[in-house]
């Protein structure tokens, strides 16, 4: 994970070391953009946390949680899924997913805890007894959240990247590991620099410019996100999401939008997005319909706007994707009126 060696390092061994006493909870905490989805994902996936733990669950929360959803999800990792789970009450659920975890020693992950109200309506859906070992990450906003769930001196505080730190994602993001043409270092480096160090908007900007190589559209660029300097960090990623938005086309812009009716956070088929597209008629093409959605998805993700999910068992193909940057900042923006 670039630029967080000692986060992810803290991290593990936070997870691994020590596996006496009840389960810890351990926050990351850290304003939004900065990465705390990301380096929760990679200690979630990491080979040493794989072997530590029965059974690893992950939720989303969002300030516009269901709770029920929530629940479910957690379960899904935990027993069979069928459609009599699924009618059952939050009462009901919450008591079979302590009952599911009991003398196991589990990894949780809730994504986006936004209030303390929220981590006591969770934390009893926990077992603490006969689980030494076991350990609840959350990622929060929330310094208060933070220090109200956390235990002791087991926390994660997420930072701005440094511009060496910065410089080096921006590189792997722009050029997909390749050296850089002539010229567009120096612009580069404009660029990086006017991020802040805030890893979204780096990584959206490097997205913007992955397919550019032209030194002209680099420049136009700069000058655009040097526009867009301001004290809040929020509201200058929102500045550089709408550019991003901006260079996209027509096309392009009702597809990502249409991520929009499906529910926030859950994985989407790519066949069912795909054909979703292709019944709302959104590509104008008589043939390989299919195809060209397809061609349109794979932009979406190489801009960073939307997330592979899972792909095939060979990596050729992606069956499942997440849009998640628009959503995250339209929620903000509605939140601050």
């Amino acid at each position: 994970m670039v630029g967080r060696d000692d986060q992810m390092k803290q991290l593990l061994e936070d997870l691994t070391i020590s596996y006496s006493g009840e389960p810890k909870i351990i926050p990351i905490v850290g304003m939004g953009g900065i990465g705390k989805t990301t380096l929760a994902k990679e200690v979630y996936n990491n080979k040493s946390v794989l072997r530590c733990f029965d059974v690893r669950s992950w939720a989303t929360v969002s300030p516009k949680h269901n709770r029920k959803e929530i629940l479910l999800g957690l379960l899904q990792s935990t027993i069979i899924m069928d459609d009599m789970v699924r009618k059952i009450g939050e009462a009901e659920l919450a008591d079979m997913l302590q009952k599911s975890l009991k003398r196991k020693r589990y990894l949780i992950v809730l994504d986006d805890i936004w209030s303390c109200e929220v981590w006591d309506g969770l934390r009893r859906c926990f077992p603490t007894e006969d689980n030494a070992g076991s350990r609840i990450l959350l990622t929060t906003r929330d310094n208060e959240v933070a220090h109200y769930a956390g235990t002791e001196n087991l926390s994660v505080q997420m930072d701005l990247m440094s511009p060496d730190e910065s410089w080096s994602l921006f590189k792997s993001e722009a050029s997909s590991g390749e050296a850089l043409p002539y010229g567009l270092e120096d612009v580069g480096k404009q660029i990086v620099d006017e991020c802040h160090g805030l890893p979204l908007t780096i990584i959206v900007v490097a997205g913007l410019l992955k397919s550019k190589r032209a030194i002209e559209d680099w420049e136009s660029v700069a000058k655009d996100v040097k526009s867009f300097v301001t004290n809040d960090p929020d509201e200058r990623c929102s500045h550089v999401l709408g550019l991003s938005y901006n260079h996209l086309t027509s096309d392009l812009k009702t597809c990502l939008l249409h991520f929009g009716i499906f529910p926030e956070d859950n994985e989407i088929p790519a066949k069912r997005l795909v054909r979703s597209w292709m019944a709302e008629e959104f590509l104008k093409l008589e043939n390989d319909l299919e195809g060209e959605a397809e061609k349109c998805l794979q932009e979406l993700v190489d801009r960073c706007l939307v997330l592979v999910c899972k792909k095939s068992l060979d990596g050729t193909k992606m069956r499942s994707y997440r849009e998640w940057v628009f959503r995250a900042f339209m929620v903000r923006d509605a939140r601050h009126g």
